[in-house]
C-alpha cells in the first residue's frame, strides 16, 4: 500500500480581488475528522464539496478522497491559506500553507439600482442581493469546470525491426478542474501479431505530468513490452475505459454551493500503428536464431580437470538488451566421450518502460566424461542483429579443453580385439613339472607358514571378482547414463515443486523432469523427443492411451507456458498431474 499523503492545491496563486479560486485538499486514503483552515481574509462561496474516487487497474486498487472550497479574497495584497488537518491510522497529517497574491479587480460587475424603499423593501433587497451573488458566483466560476480528462497511449517507437522490443504505456491525464468516482475497462488491447509481456505495477500512483504544455494529475493504467512477430504495418489496439465522471451542472443547491453531477463517459486512447521491418536476408550469418538487440556472449566451464564419471558444468550466457525471452542460445559441440545432459535454463530478465527487456539468459550443461584422456569443446558462436548499427554481429568463445586424469581408457578396435587375450592371461596356469621344492623341516613345522601360504590364495578370488565388477561398472556407459537420467528426473521434479508460483522456472523444471524420465525409462535421446516418437515408444511398452495423452498434454503445456498466463493453482494442478502420471507409468513398466 502506498504511503499516506495529504496535500492542498489551488486553481491559481495570482488573482484579482473580485475573482474566485478553488482550493482542494486531497488524500490517497480514507482519512477522518477533516478540519479546514479558517480562511481569514477570504469569503467562502461554496464548499466543502467532498469527492471520493476509486481506481482498479490489473487487480491493484487505489482511492482519492478530497474536499474542495470556492473562495474569494476580501482585500488585496499577499494573503495566506492556513493548514488543514486530517486523521489517518491514529496520526494527524497537515497540509502546507499556501500563498495567494491578490491584485486589482479584473472585471467590474454592474451595480443594481436601488429600489424605492417601502416597509418590506429591506426583505426583498436582501433576497435579491442573495440571488445576485449566486449569479455572480456562477459567472466567475471557470466555464470549463469538470473538463480536462485525456486517455493517451505512449509508444516508445513507431518503427521497429522484427522481434525488436518496443514498449507501450496507457496513461490517464486528469486536470485539476476534473474528477471521477469509478473506472471500468471496457476494451483491453489484444496485441495481435505481437508477443507481449505485461509489466506488473506494485501500486497505482498519482503523479504530476505535462501534456501539451498543461499540468495534469497522471495515472499509468497499463504497461507492456511488445515484440512484433511479422513485418508490415501492425496495429496496436486502443484501450477503452468508462468513467463515472464529475461535472458542474451550472446549478447551486439550497445553500448556494455549486452542484456537481455524475455522468458516464467512455474514453479511448486511439489505435497506434507500428511499421515493422524485416531483418535483412543478405549477410545473415549461418546459425542465426533470431536474436535482436545488443548483447555479449560467454562460454565457461567451472573446471577443466576431472576424473571419469565426475561431472562438470558448462555455462553459456547471453547478456544485454533485446528480445531475451525469445532468443535461442547456440548448442555446444563436444566429443562423444563427453556426455552432455539437457541444460538448465537460468533467466534473469527484467521488463520495464525505460529499457524494454534487459538482463541475462543462460544455459547450464552437466558434462560427464566417460573415459580417460584430453578432449576439446569446440568454440561456440552466437549471432545477433544489432539494431543500433543495423548489421549482424557474431561473438565466438574460446575452445575449452577438458583433461580427464583417471578412468577407463577410450575403447579402440585394437583394444576390443585383444580383450579376450588379456582375460586369458589372468587365468590360473598349471604348475611346471620341473620345479623343485625346498624340503627344509624347520619351515614346514612352523604353523604360521601355512597361514601365510594360504592367505593369498583365499583373498585372490575376492580381488578378481571386485575388480571385474568395478571394470564392468566403469565400462557400462549406457547403465551410467540411465542412472544419471533417473537422478536428474527426480532432481527436476523436486525443483518444480519448489518453484510453484514462478511460472517460467516451474514449467522449465517440469519439462526437464519429463525429458529425463523418458531418457531413463525408454532409452530415448533429447533429439528424438517428438510427440510421434514418444507416443510410439509408450504404446510399444503397453502404456494406457489416457496416460499417453496426459503426457503429451503436460509436455505441450510446458512448451507453451512462456506465452500464456498461469496462476498458482494451475501450476499446482499440473505438478500433481505429473506426479500421478509418472507413478502410473512406473507401475505399468514394472508389469
Amino acid at each position: 500500500m502506498a504511503q499516506f499523503q495529504f496535500k492542498a492545491e489551488v486553481s491559481g496563486q495570482n488573482m484579482g480581488i473580485n475573482q474566485v479560486i478553488e482550493v482542494r485538499f486531497s488524500m490517497n486514503g480514507d482519512g477522518d475528522n477533516f478540519k479546514r483552515p479558517t480562511f481569514d481574509n477570504f469569503t467562502i462561496l461554496g464548499g466543502p464539496n467532498p469527492s471520493v474516487s476509486y481506481v482498479s487497474v490489473n487487480g491493484k486498487n487505489s482511492m482519492t478522497k478530497s474536499f474542495s472550497f470556492f473562495i474569494q479574497p476580501k482585500k488585496k495584497g499577499t494573503l495566506f491559506i492556513g493548514a488543514a488537518t486530517i486523521e489517518f491510522e491514529d496520526k494527524v497529517y497537515k497540509t502546507q500553507p499556501i500563498t495567494i497574491k491578490v491584485g486589482d479587480a479584473v472585471q467590474e460587475q454592474p451595480r443594481q439600482q436601488q429600489r424605492n424603499r417601502d416597509p418590506f423593501a429591506a426583505f426583498f433587497e436582501e433576497e435579491e442581493d442573495y440571488y445576485n451573488r449566486q449569479r455572480q458566483q456562477q459567472q466567475q466560476l471557470p466555464k470549463n469546470m469538470g473538463e480536462g480528462i485525456h486517455l493517451v497511449a505512449k509508444v516508445s517507437k513507431s518503427s521497429a525491426y522484427l522481434n525488436e522490443p518496443i514498449t507501450v504505456e496507457y496513461g490517464l491525464y486528469v486536470s485539476d478542474r476534473a474528477g471521477f468516482n469509478t473506472m471500468n475497462v471496457k476494451n483491453a488491447p489484444k496485441y495481435e501479431s505481437f508477443w507481449n509481456h505485461m509489466i506488473e505495477q506494485k501500486e497505482i500512483q498519482v503523479t504530476r505530468a505535462n501534456l501539451n504544455g498543461k499540468n495534469y494529475r497522471y495515472i499509468a493504467l497499463q504497461k507492456a513490452v511488445l515484440l512484433p512477430q511479422k513485418e508490415g504495418n501492425l496495429k496496436i489496439d486502443p484501450l477503452e475505459i468508462e468513467l463515472d465522471e464529475q461535472y458542474m451542472t451550472g446549478r447551486t443547491d439550497v445553500f448556494g454551493r455549486p452542484e456537481i453531477g455524475i455522468r458516464k463517459k467512455v474514453y479511448s486512447s486511439g489505435a497506434k500503428t507500428i511499421q515493422v521491418k524485416s531483418l535483412p536476408l543478405d549477410k545473415q550469418p549461418e546459425g542465426f536464431t533470431g536474436a535482436v538487440g545488443s548483447y555479449t556472449f560467454t562460454a565457461k566451464a567451472n573446471k577443466t580437470s576431472v576424473k571419469a564419471n565426475e561431472p562438470l558444468e558448462l555455462t553459456l550466457t547471453v547478456q544485454g538488451k533485446g528480445n531475451l525471452d525469445l532468443l535461442t542460445l547456440p548448442k555446444p559441440v563436444a566429443p562423444n566421450a563427453l556426455e552432455l545432459y539437457d541444460p538448465e535454463k537460468i533467466d534473469k530478465v527484467t521488463k520495464n518502460i525505460s529499457s524494454g527487456m534487459e538482463g541475462t539468459k543462460a544455459e547450464k550443461y552437466i558434462v560427464v566424461p566417460q573415459y580417460k584422456g584430453t578432449y576439446t569443446i569446440a568454440p561456440i558462436t552466437f549471432s545477433y542483429f544489432d539494431v543500433a548499427t543495423k548489421a549482424y554481429k557474431q561473438i565466438t568463445s574460446d575452445s575449452i579443453t577438458i583433461e580427464v586424469t583417471e578412468g577407463p581408457e577410450l575403447p579402440t578396435n585394437d583394444t576390443l580385439n585383444n580383450k579376450i587375450e588379456v582375460v586369458n592371461k589372468l587365468e590360473m596356469q598349471p604348475l611346471h613339472k620341473k620345479v623343485e621344492w625346498f624340503n627344509g623341516n624347520f619351515i614346514t613345522q612352523n604353523k604360521s607358514f601355512y597361514v601365510w601360504w594360504l592367505a593369498p590364495l583365499l583373498i585372490l578370488p575376492v580381488v578378481i571378482v571386485a575388480k571385474s565388477r568395478n571394470d564392468k561398472k566403469a565400462n557400462d556407459v549406457a547403465g551410467n547414463k540411465l542412472k544419471a537420467n533417473n537422478k536428474l528426473a527426480k532432481k527436476y521434479l523436486s525443483t518444480a515443486k519448489d518453484q510453484i508460483g514462478n511460472k517460467e522456472a516451474f514449467y522449465e523444471a517440469l519439462e526437464r523432469c519429463l525429458h529425463n524420465y523418458l531418457k531413463a525409462k525408454l532409452k530415448i535421446e533429447t533429439s528424438e523427443m517428438s510427440n510421434d516418437t514418444i507416443t510410439e515408444l509408450l504404446l510399444s511398452n503397453e502404456i494406457k492411451q489416457e496416460d499417453i495423452a496426459t503426457f503429451i498434454s503436460i509436455k505441450t503445456t510446458c512448451e507453451m507456458a512462456r506465452y500464456a498466463q498461469m496462476d498458482i493453482q494451475t501450476m499446482q494442478n499440473d505438478y500433481n498431474l505429473a506426479v500421478q502420471l509418472i507413478n502410473s507409468i512406473d507401475k505399468q513398466l514394472k508389469k
